[in-house]
């Protein structure tokens, strides 16, 4: 019997993050851009990831169902088979999110403009990268396959980064006024 006794509502994210092998792809499913496929290296859907703006998204991938649900305007949690799998919230600014995953902490970084987030744990270098296309409809995401903290982290970036940029464009849009 294995001396280190493994939490069984990591299961389906060890299958997840070896079926990914450190990178997946999301592609958006729609013209609104509510709901991307996630996709392998070889392009197979894996899952589906569904956004439902700042209140939070759901993710499907195999045996794993996540939520990511929005707790106060800036403080989220990711749960998963009932457990609390990662939490976050601001440090400073929206766009850098404190994430502690399954007990470790990680120091975010968005860059909104530039359709891009990553992370590492904190005093180290990223090692989680979301990069985005200009459209909001394709992202690619890396991630430390050897790291169980870092899939859900990449999940949660990518929600993120989506529901962020969202909301700044329907944000820019409520203050356009048309020429008549």
């Amino acid at each position: 019997m294995d001396p280190v006794q493994q939490d069984p509502t990591l299961a389906p994210w060890r299958k997840l993050g070896k079926t990914l092998s450190g990178s997946f792809v999301a592609r958006a499913r729609g013209l609104l851009a509510a709901e991307f496929a996630v996709q392998g290296r070889d392009g197979e859907e894996i899952g589906r990831m569904r956004i439902y703006g700042p209140e939070g998204a759901g993710l499907e991938a195999g045996d794993l169902e996540v939520r990511i649900e929005r707790h106060t305007p800036t403080r989220y949690a990711m749960l998963a088979g009932g457990a609390t799998i990662l939490s976050s919230g601001p440090v400073g600014a929206p766009n850098t999110p404190e994430i502690r995953c399954l007990g470790r902490p990680y120091q975010g970084r968005l860059s909104l403009l530039r359709n891009t987030a990553e992370a590492g744990p904190v005093g180290d270098e990223a090692t989680v990268r979301v990069t985005g296309g200009l459209t909001n409809r394709n992202y690619e995401a890396v991630f430390d396959a050897k790291s169980e903290e870092s899939l859900p982290v990449a999940f949660f970036l990518l929600y993120l980064t989506v529901a962020l940029r969202r909301q700044a464009y329907l944000t820019a849009g409520l203050g356009r006024v048309d020429p008549p």
